[in-house]
């Protein structure tokens, strides 16, 4: 990792006019003595406590116990704070009683950042508002909780023990023209190079064995400052001279051969501006006033040492792009970089964004282009943070691409299109190579997918964990509302479902009650016929039998008769009397069929004499009239079985 340089902190850590604070204990000693005391030393992976100190702790016992009422004194919990700060993590334990400024001091004696340039984010409640005398216990928090401190604008001391300018974040964004003097067996060229100030002393040398074609361990130079032997310096911190510095390089290989002039120097990266001066030694010495900073680069092309890209331009789907942009982005910047969704965009976009509100997470689309000379500082020491990849991988769905290529970044585009509309293509198009890498920050907002903000390279680690918590921040927010606009809308739906569940059901009861209404109806109209059909064929068989008994019945005796004849008078249903003459031989099965012929069938009525009562259907029929002594006259009656 590079450094910065070196400044001289305070003498008193806890900054100017601020007492040390007797009560603060660290592991059972004094910070303060912890501080001080050559022998002990508190590492950055033990836990950090405060405690009340025991006079502290014996007039909090004595309060509790002289006050009105012991049941109203709250009770002490210890929260646990893990605080992420940049490649850091420092464990804070201490008491709800005390405040955010409590903590900050614990940080300040640990990281020796002064408190007043202190940002603490990750509070869960974010209804109040926050500074350093508000009490713990007023925030509700967990026991355990995870912070993530801040701050921007700070040059951290521990890298700038050198005297450097303090103005250290100043001259990392400033270019600073380096003036390399390449002297060779037969020829001497003068190299006008242009680098920002964050590029490192190892950078700038692996740039120039890009121009002049010397490795890095066959380089001999003079004219670096002593502490840029630290190849790990910046420019900005290793003490180079501003604007312009002056610089000679030669070759320790002794059969180095004279090559043409370099023809691939507009592959360097973007940043790095480069002029060419054929000149001799004299000349040289002169080159502070007579070069002057110009930005134009050398245009000619020779085949350049190329290094394996991100994406190649002949990947054949989205998948095997990332995966192939993983497998190399991790050989390149470290065991720490962000976990990137394998796969396509639409699958990360409907991941973090096509699910319920409260699933929901924001999507961070990384843009990379090998050609800016941002990336390779970016990627490594900003985006592969451990700080700012674990953020990413718990508030995040992180999806990556490389634009290096023309037709990957002619693929992006058309995705940016599909899925976030034309005027994020339009955004991503008119950026340049050396304004990348750029981190697109996407949010769904009433439905749509929109480009929340859009982060730039030239950026440091504060500022990259600001803004993306920044973001969070606001999304949580938004989502808040979304959750309840969805959860009312989820129990309308399902109110709805429960009406239609309920409507379907009456309607299956009522067809079901239809139904069975039908049936029941079909039965008896079935019944009806079948009962019809049965009438109307016994009373075919009924009118046939008294066809049948008409025909076989004797012809009745006239009045003029000389037979002795028995005239009967039969009273039938409803008044109805029947009248004729039998003669008194005649058998009573011969009144029986008259009786039938008439319509009376016997197995339906009975034939009854008056008196005494006698069932004359039940005796035998061959009996005649006369023998039932029923002459010369009687009067019979039918009655309905």
């Amino acid at each position: 990792m590079a450094h910065l340089g070196s400044q001289e902190l305070p003498s008193d850590s806890c900054g100017p006019g601020r007492p040390p604070s007797p009560h603060l204990q660290v592991e059972g000693r004094g910070v303060q003595a912890a501080l001080v005391e050559e022998p002990f030393s508190l590492p950055l992976d033990s836990p950090v406590i405060l405690e009340a100190a025991a006079a502290g702790s014996s007039r909090l016992g004595q309060d509790m116990d002289n006050g009105p009422d012991r049941n109203n004194v709250p009770m002490l919990r210890m929260l646990h704070f893990t605080v992420e700060y940049r490649d850091k993590t420092v464990p804070v334990v201490i008491p709800d009683s005390e405040t955010v400024g409590s903590v900050k001091s614990i940080l300040e004696n640990e990281l020796k950042i002064p408190a007043d340039k202190q940002t603490i984010r990750g509070f869960r409640n974010k209804s109040v508002t926050i500074n350093d005398s508000t009490i713990l216990r007023s925030l509700d928090l967990p026991k355990e909780n995870t912070l993530y401190l801040l701050a921007p604008g700070y040059c951290d001391t521990a890298q700038n023990n050198t005297g450097e300018d303090p103005n250290i974040m100043e001259r990392l964004s400033q270019t600073f023209t380096l003036n390399i003097h390449f002297r060779n067996r037969e020829t001497s060229k003068t190299y006008q190079l242009n680098f920002p100030g964050s590029r490192t002393v190892q950078e700038v040398k692996g740039d120039v064995y890009t121009v002049t074609d010397v490795p890095m361990r066959h380089q001999v130079w003079t004219g670096w400052p002593d502490s840029a032997s630290d190849e790990t310096m910046t420019l900005a911190g290793c003490g180079v001279g501003f604007p312009c510095h002056n610089l000679t390089l030669s070759s320790s290989k002794p059969t180095d051969p004279i090559r043409p002039e370099p023809m691939r120097l507009r592959h360097l990266p973007q940043e790095v501006a480069m002029d060419v001066v054929q000149s001799s030694d004299d000349e040289f010495e002169d080159a502070h006033e007579s070069i002057p900073c110009m930005d134009d680069i050398y245009e000619e092309e020779m085949p350049l040492r190329t290094r394996e890209p991100l994406i190649p331009d002949d990947v054949e789907d989205e998948r095997t792009a990332l995966e192939h942009f993983s497998m190399v982005f991790n050989n390149r910047y470290g065991e720490t970089p962000p976990v990137f969704y394998i796969g396509s965009l639409d699958g990360a976009v409907k991941e973090a964004l096509h699910v319920k509100a409260r699933d929901r997470k924001l999507l961070a689309v990384y843009l990379h282009h090998d050609g800016s000379i941002l990336s390779n500082v970016f990627c490594s020491q900003i985006l592969c943070a451990e700080s700012v990849a674990s953020y990413l991988s718990s508030n995040y769905v992180t999806w990556a691409w490389d634009v290096t290529h023309e037709s990957n970044k002619a693929r992006l585009l058309t995705m940016c299109t599909q899925h976030f509309g034309s005027m994020a293509a339009n955004t991503v198009r008119n950026f340049k190579a050396d304004q990348f890498p750029l981190l697109l920050i996407i949010t769904r907002t009433r439905g749509t997918n929109e480009v929340f903000t859009v982060i730039q390279g030239n950026i440091s680690l504060d500022e990259l964990m600001t803004s993306l918590i920044n973001a969070v921040d606001v999304f949580v927010e938004q989502q808040k509302t979304e959750i309840l606009e969805e959860d009312e809308r989820d129990e309308r739906e399902q109110v709805k479902w429960e009406q239609d569940r309920a409507y379907q059901e009456s309607l299956a009861v009522d067809r079901a009650k239809e139904d069975t209404k039908r049936r029941e109806e079909e039965t008896r109209l079935f019944k009806e016929m079948e009962e019809e059909r049965q009438r109307h064929q016994e009373a075919q068989e009924k009118e046939a039998i008294r066809l049948s008994l008409a025909d076989q019945l004797p012809s009745e005796p006239g009045p003029n008769c000389t037979d002795p004849l028995s005239v009967l008078r039969i009273r039938g249903p409803g008044g109805k009397m029947l009248t004729r003459r039998f003669r008194i031989k005649d058998c009573i099965q011969v009144v029986l069929n008259y009786v039938s012929s008439q319509g009376f069938h016997i197995d339906e009525y009975k034939v009854l004499t008056t008196y005494p009562r006698k069932d004359l259907t039940a005796i035998q029929s061959d009996v005649t009239l006369e023998e039932l002594k029923l002459y010369p006259q009687e009067t019979l009656i039918l009655e309905q079985r």
